[in-house]
């Protein structure tokens, strides 16, 4: 039997590089625009008039929302070529002029203290295969980000709902006696076939709090604040329905 390869960052491109997965965030641009939990804690933590860097922007969503918002200065980055694409046919059409840049957030082509901000969304950090890189682009963010500077993400949280929490002891059991899905990493680590992806599967980590705080520490960035979604605001049944759980984070180089 051929032994199953273990997920990487190619197996996250390949999952948002599918028509219907570039479609689905084109469309939230429009459809979704910012949350009001978004909304609210970018407007706390990021100036305007400052130049952020919006990583993992997919199609754009968060990037288009914030320039609209006054946040002029902004760049957009994501590491699938055709998010970027449709992006950029987005600013197009919209006469929007912002730069989106195909970028891996393990390695950005950026230099050394040149953004006041920093964001990834929803999820997107925890979509890197590995605490080690994720931990390597806290380092990347910190180095492009000017002292003082913010860094803002989103994370869904395993400890955050009761409900979850018999999942959860299930997985740990199923890690102890390597009884897991062999294409993961580590604990919290899961694959799932999201709606609108046409059956193919995408990755995911779902961290808890400690381990944020402890990656954070190793990268040299300090906590601000962390609040979970509904401690922020109340949001619309299409955004509580898959992102309820979703923890926001600040953190200051």
């Amino acid at each position: 039997m051929r032994k199953k390869k273990k997920i990487s960052q190619a197996f996250t491109v390949r999952s948002f590089s599918s028509r219907a997965a570039v479609e689905k965030y084109s469309a939230a641009v429009d459809d979704v625009r910012l949350w009001e939990s978004e909304k609210i804690f970018f407007s706390t933590h990021f100036k305007r008039g400052g130049r952020l860097l919006d990583l993992g922007c997919g199609a754009g969503r968060t990037t288009f929302w914030l320039w609209r918002g006054g946040y002029k200065d902004i760049i957009g980055a994501d590491i699938t070529p055709p998010m970027i694409r449709s992006a950029r046919k987005l600013a197009r059409e919209r006469n929007i002029p912002v730069e989106f840049v195909v970028a891996d957030g393990r390695d950005l082509p950026f230099g050394s203290a040149v953004f006041d901000g920093c964001l990834f969304s929803f999820n997107g950090l925890m979509q890197i295969p590995g605490m080690k890189d994720r931990i390597r682009v806290m380092k990347e963010v910190r180095r492009v980000l000017k002292k003082g500077g913010t860094f803002v993400f989103v994370t869904h949280d395993r400890e955050a709902s009761r409900e979850n929490l018999p999942f959860w002891r299930a997985e740990k059991a199923r890690w102890k006696t390597r009884g897991h899905d062999p294409r993961l990493l580590e604990f919290g680590d899961l694959i799932i076939h999201a709606d609108g992806q046409q059956g193919k599967p995408s990755f995911v980590h779902i961290p808890d709090r400690r381990e944020i705080l402890a990656c954070l520490k190793t990268a040299g960035l300090k906590r601000i604040e962390d609040r979970l979604l509904p401690e922020i605001a109340v949001e619309p049944p299409h955004i509580r329905k898959y992102a309820f759980n979703c923890r926001f984070w600040a953190a200051v180089k």
